[in-house]
């Protein structure tokens, strides 16, 4: 069986690298969110190789697909999860390519969304070509879903086949967002996202320090704010065991000083807005605050370590926009240790587990106590001009899912 394996594998997962280009090629920019093309391709995909699936629209421009193997035996349910909406291409003259045509380049394969996260979802449906020819070996079930609605978070993706498709929990989940093939991503950074509101009189700018501003009241809350990554707790101590053995291999692939930044928390003051006229005293401002942190700070600690500095500002307060805990699967998981085995295997390097410092949607499954790992290419100007990841990546992606997939079935049903 496992030549069988090792054969099918060898002979397929180059798919992955045709695949991500024509997923490339279908725009699914959002904001607006039309995943309409790519969504008909994969679901053309699924069906043209005899993989059972099912498009599910709760909103008509952004369809869900979701496509299941049945194994010739009960056993336990694994879940495969990606999103296909991106992020806006923005100013196409700073790009050096199409940003839709998939172009490779130097072993660069290039384009909006070839990270985050088509790459990712190419090599899962390629694992799936893969294990639907073994589906007969195979106990328990596997589901693809592939979902809009991701980057803008919003409710008609992955948060709605959850409320309204309990079953897709499943017992264990692969996710394909870019970690690099050195890393096995088993968690990310907490997050709680607010808007701060400040409200004042105003009146005309000649009268500048007798009447209050609003700006500057919020200048004065945001300050007070920059002190939060010396205030929070520390770091789980295992946690930060686990994350320190990969030091050396997360700075390299991210960049210089990551590990240190992924081990505390952090605050970006993504937005501010005030005032109308120059020669107006502004009566009000906005700012909205990320907070990001490690295993040991939750979203209560910030809540209400937030609340007690916004509460010394009579004329301010804060509206939640986001919140999750820091949600990490245990090392010892079958899940992650199956990877880890696979991918070093595979890629004939060490590999890591660690977590993430931006969020995925694994957490909506490690929030329900169920194991999730995030294995995908690599990121290269992941948001930016010029986005892409290294093509020679995708077939190893493609492997690992696909042997860690059977492996887990396998291996838990025995």
């Amino acid at each position: 069986m496992q030549n069988l394996i090792t054969a099918l594998i060898k002979q397929q997962a180059g798919m992955s690298i045709e695949i991500c280009r024509e997923l490339i090629k279908c725009p699914s920019e959002d904001p607006a969110g039309d995943t309409r093309a790519v969504a008909s391709y994969i679901q053309k995909f699924f069906t043209k190789h005899g993989i059972e699936n099912n498009v599910i629209s709760p909103h008509p421009e952004k369809p869900n697909v979701v496509a299941t193997i049945r194994g010739s035996r009960s056993g336990k349910h694994l879940i495969f999860n990606g999103h296909i909406d991106t992020f806006p291409v923005g100013d196409i003259s700073k790009w050096s390519v199409d940003p839709f045509s998939g172009e490779i380049k130097d072993g660069k394969l290039y384009g909006r969304g070839a990270a985050d996260m088509k790459g990712g979802i190419a090599a899962s449906m390629t694992a799936a070509l893969i294990l639907n020819q073994l589906k007969d070996t195979l106990p328990g079930k596997i589901s693809f879903t592939c979902v809009s609605d991701e980057e803008v978070n919003g409710p008609w993706g992955t948060n709605y086949l959850l409320k309204h498709y309990p079953e897709l929990y499943g017992d264990a989940l692969i996710n394909g967002e870019p970690s690099s093939v050195e890393h096995i991503r088993i968690g990310e950074k907490g997050i709680f996202q607010a808007r701060i509101t400040v409200n004042t009189a105003g009146g005309h700018g000649a009268y500048s320090g007798l009447k209050t501003n609003a700006i500057t009241d919020m200048v004065y809350i945001l300050e007070s704010l920059l002190s939060f990554e010396n205030e929070a707790p520390e770091i789980d101590k295992e946690v930060r065991l686990f994350m320190e053995r990969a030091r050396t291999s997360y700075d390299r692939v991210l960049c210089e000083g990551a590990m240190d930044k992924a081990l505390r928390p952090t605050l970006n003051i993504g937005t501010i807005t005030g005032g109308i006229m120059v020669n107006m005293v502004p009566e009000r401002c906005q700012a909205e605050i990320d907070f990001r942190f490690p295993p040991g700070v939750t979203c209560r600690f910030v809540e209400k370590w937030l609340d007690d500095k916004i509460r010394k500002h009579s004329n301010s307060d804060y509206k939640i926009i986001k919140s999750s805990d820091a949600h990490i699967t245990s090392v010892e998981e079958p899940l992650v240790k199956i990877a880890k085995a696979t991918a070093c295997e595979v890629c004939a390097h060490p590999v890591f587990e660690n977590y993430s410092l931006g969020g995925t949607e694994a957490v909506l499954w490690r929030a329900k106590g169920i194991p999730a790992i995030t294995y995908g290419p690599n990121h290269h100007n992941m948001g930016s001009p010029d986005e892409y990841i290294m093509a020679e990546e995708l077939p190893l992606v493609s492997k690992v899912h696909a042997m860690t997939a059977w492996r887990y079935l396998t291996y838990q049903n025995n």
